[in-house]
Order: C-alpha cells, then structure tokens, then sequence
C-alpha cells in the first residue's frame, strides 16, 4: 500500500522531528537542536549545482547565523558518499544529513521525483522555532543568507556582530583627510574592519 503523501508544514504548524545521520558524522534530532535556538532546514538535491551555490552563499554566512544562536541544516535524499561530496564542495561548516530512506523527506511533504534523477527533496527552507514550530517558510524562491540571518536575530533577539552594525565616524586628518585607525598620518582607505566579504 502506497504511503499518503503529507502535507508541507506551514508557518505556525509544529516541524516533523526528524532524526537524521550527517554526512560529517553522527546524527541529528531536530527537537535536541531547537531547544539551543532557530534552525535553518533547507532542503538540497545533491545533483544541483544551483543548490550547491546556494549552500555556497549560506557558507558565507553561517558565522553570523551562529552568533545569533541559530543552526544551519540541510537535508537532501542522498546516499552517505552523495551527502559527503555536496558537504565537501560547498565548503559548508554545518551540517549536512541525508535521509536515504526518503522517511522525513515524505514526512515533510517535499518528496518528488523525475525520470533523470529519480527521487529528491524538493528545494525548499524553513526556520524552526525553539517550539519546534515553523517560524518562516520558503517554498518557491530561496531566502538570501542575509534574509535568514535577519530573521534568526529578530526571533532571539541578540546584538549583531560588529561589520553589521553602524561604524562611528572617523576623525579628520590635518588637510580634511580621515586617519586609518591605530596609524597616525596613514589616510584611511575605506576598507572595512572585517575580511568578510558579506
């Protein structure tokens, strides 16, 4: 008998718990890591170059995401080799799971499948609540890192790292020119204190 495919949690609704293993090793339960803040879940096809680019982006970003208490999780249907290459070439820190059984995938309604590539998650992300409720959702389009750092800081509500937040003004120089901190009669060159390229 065919399994009753369930429907896309929607924003206010409690989050399939699932409990998945990582392509860094080890295992994840959603409702171990909500109770430490938001999680980011986005759903990934190892196969996409668009999805690795996207995870790229979030790679960027995952510091700060971090720093604002949340947690970064992507899930794909994938084989533990499959899940370890998309990790790797992404350069993601976070984890990466793969449910090979297709069991929280179902569970999430976003199973699909197609001749070329048989069957996959469809690519979707969602910000899970200390609840365990969805806080956000996005089915169509992909949020930007930003737009998920932005939303995993209004729901805990922590300061935001120094390169987001407003530089004071700098102090001119004898002839109007601004002096580059800590160096004396050095003109500022307008570099920003961070390497980060946000």
């Amino acid at each position: 008998m065919a399994r009753t495919k369930a429907a896309i949690p929607k924003v206010g609704e409690e989050a399939p718990d699932f409990n998945l293993q990582s392509a860094q090793g080890g295992r994840l339960r959603l409702s171990l890591r909500t109770v430490r803040g938001p999680v980011v879940v986005a759903f990934y096809r190892p196969w996409s170059e668009e999805d690795a680019e996207y995870f790229r982006a979030l790679a960027k970003k995952e510091d700060d995401i971090n720093l604002a208490l949340g947690t970064i999780v992507g899930i794909g249907v994938a084989e533990p080799d499959e899940a370890r290459e998309f990790w790797r070439k992404t350069g993601i820190k976070s984890y990466v799971l793969y449910d090979y059984t297709r069991e929280w995938v179902t569970e999430w309604g976003l199973l699909e499948r197609d001749r070329e590539h048989g069957d996959y998650a469809r690519p979707a992300t969602f910000i899970v609540g200390k609840d365990r409720r969805i806080a956000h959702a996005w089915l169509e389009e992909r949020p930007s890192p930003e737009e998920l750092f932005e939303k995993v800081h209004e729901i805990t509500g922590l300061p935001k790292p120094p390169e987001e937040q407003e530089e004071p003004p700098k102090k001119a120089g004898k002839e109007g020119e601004e002096k580059a901190p800590g160096g004396a009669g050095r003109a500022a060159r307008g570099k920003p204190d961070s390497t980060d390229e946000d």
